[in-house]
């Protein structure tokens, strides 16, 4: 009878440290995706800055482009720049009261 505990405790030592291995395997794992992560989502902004970025300076050009067209998109042009002047007074006068 006793062999036959001694068996199982060993069985049972021995699937104990093969649980603990993989569990620390999983941990190192755990680590490595958890950087990878963090390092992936702060790649991720920097992109959606840029791309930000980009849009507003395609925005710039295109205004740009517009007011060096013909007169009749000079006057468009200016007839929206106009409008983002009122636009942007009435924030303003909003923001004082």
């Amino acid at each position: 009878m006793t062999n036959k505990y001694e068996e199982l405790i060993h069985a049972f030592e021995t699937k104990l440290r093969k649980l603990i291995s993989e569990y620390k395997s999983l941990q190192e794992q755990n680590s490595l995706l958890t950087t990878e992560l963090d390092r992936k989502q702060t790649d991720l902004m920097k992109a959606h800055q840029e791309i930000l970025e980009l849009r507003k300076n395609y925005d710039h050009l295109q205004m740009a482009s517009n007011l060096s067209g013909s007169e009749a998109e000079k006057a468009e042009s200016k007839k929206k720049i106009a409008g983002m002047v009122r636009e942007i007074d009435k924030c303003l006068a909003l923001l004082d009261e």
